[in-house]
Protein backbone atom coordinates (compact mmCIF):
# COMPACT_ATOMS: atom_id res chain seq x y z
CA UNK A 1 0.00 0.00 0.00
CA UNK A 2 1.26 3.69 -1.01
CA UNK A 3 0.21 6.98 1.06
CA UNK A 4 -1.50 9.73 -0.97
CA UNK A 5 1.01 12.29 -1.77
CA UNK A 6 0.23 15.18 0.15
CA UNK A 7 -0.17 18.59 -1.59
CA UNK A 8 3.56 20.07 -1.64
CA UNK A 9 4.97 16.70 -2.64
CA UNK A 10 2.07 16.46 -5.55
CA UNK A 11 3.40 20.05 -6.57
CA UNK A 12 6.68 19.06 -6.64
CA UNK A 13 5.66 16.07 -9.13
CA UNK A 14 3.45 18.10 -11.17
CA UNK A 15 6.59 19.91 -12.32
CA UNK A 16 8.53 17.37 -13.83
CA UNK A 17 5.19 16.04 -15.74
CA UNK A 18 4.52 17.69 -19.08
CA UNK A 19 0.35 16.76 -20.13
CA UNK A 20 -0.74 16.29 -16.55
CA UNK A 21 -2.86 18.02 -14.30
CA UNK A 22 -5.70 18.04 -11.29
CA UNK A 23 -9.03 17.57 -11.72
CA UNK A 24 -11.89 16.39 -9.39
CA UNK A 25 -9.20 15.55 -6.57
CA UNK A 26 -7.60 13.31 -10.21
CA UNK A 27 -4.34 13.42 -11.67
CA UNK A 28 -6.13 14.10 -15.48
CA UNK A 29 -4.70 14.57 -18.71
CA UNK A 30 -6.59 14.64 -22.47
CA UNK A 31 -4.65 14.20 -25.15
CA UNK A 32 -5.31 14.75 -28.95
CA UNK A 33 -4.72 13.06 -32.17
CA UNK A 34 -5.41 13.62 -35.97
CA UNK A 35 -7.90 10.65 -36.11
CA UNK A 36 -9.70 8.13 -34.52
CA UNK A 37 -7.03 5.15 -35.39
CA UNK A 38 -4.26 6.68 -33.63
CA UNK A 39 -6.51 7.54 -30.38
CA UNK A 40 -7.03 3.71 -30.01
CA UNK A 41 -3.86 2.80 -30.91
CA UNK A 42 -2.90 4.92 -27.86
CA UNK A 43 -5.84 4.10 -25.68
CA UNK A 44 -4.68 0.46 -26.44
CA UNK A 45 -0.78 1.47 -25.12
CA UNK A 46 -2.33 2.53 -22.02
CA UNK A 47 -4.98 -0.67 -20.99
CA UNK A 48 -1.82 -2.48 -21.73
CA UNK A 49 0.51 -0.45 -19.22
CA UNK A 50 -2.38 -0.77 -17.11
CA UNK A 51 -2.73 -4.82 -17.11
CA UNK A 52 1.10 -4.78 -17.02
CA UNK A 53 1.78 -2.37 -13.50
CA UNK A 54 -2.13 -3.70 -12.37
CA UNK A 55 -3.08 0.22 -11.78
CA UNK A 56 -6.04 0.47 -13.81
CA UNK A 57 -6.85 4.35 -15.04
CA UNK A 58 -10.16 5.62 -16.23
CA UNK A 59 -9.60 6.33 -19.29
CA UNK A 60 -12.52 8.03 -21.98
CA UNK A 61 -12.21 7.32 -25.79
CA UNK A 62 -13.50 10.19 -28.10
CA UNK A 63 -13.24 10.34 -31.70
CA UNK A 64 -9.35 12.26 -31.49
CA UNK A 65 -8.92 12.46 -28.08
CA UNK A 66 -8.43 9.83 -24.97
CA UNK A 67 -8.81 11.92 -21.29
CA UNK A 68 -7.06 9.75 -19.04
CA UNK A 69 -7.71 9.99 -15.33
CA UNK A 70 -4.97 8.58 -12.56
CA UNK A 71 -6.54 7.96 -9.02
CA UNK A 72 -5.66 5.20 -6.29
CA UNK A 73 -8.79 4.20 -5.12
CA UNK A 74 -7.74 1.89 -2.23
CA UNK A 75 -5.87 5.22 -0.89
CA UNK A 76 -8.60 7.47 -2.34
CA UNK A 77 -6.21 9.76 -3.62
CA UNK A 78 -2.95 10.23 -5.46
CA UNK A 79 0.11 8.16 -4.76
CA UNK A 80 3.82 7.50 -6.18
CA UNK A 81 1.92 4.46 -8.11
CA UNK A 82 0.06 7.63 -10.11
CA UNK A 83 2.98 9.55 -10.74
CA UNK A 84 4.80 6.84 -11.76
CA UNK A 85 2.54 6.23 -14.67
CA UNK A 86 1.60 9.38 -15.66
CA UNK A 87 5.16 9.11 -16.38
CA UNK A 88 5.42 5.98 -17.93
CA UNK A 89 2.43 7.12 -20.33
CA UNK A 90 3.75 10.49 -21.40
CA UNK A 91 7.37 8.24 -22.73
CA UNK A 92 4.91 6.45 -24.76
CA UNK A 93 3.49 9.23 -26.13
CA UNK A 94 6.47 10.69 -26.90
CA UNK A 95 7.86 7.27 -28.57
CA UNK A 96 4.73 7.74 -30.95
CA UNK A 97 5.31 11.52 -31.91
Amino acid sequence: MTDTLTDDELDEELENLQIWGIEAGKLATRVEFEDYKKTVFFANTVFSLAEEEFHHPEVTVEYGAIEIDLWSHEEEGITGKDIDMAEEIERRLGKMN
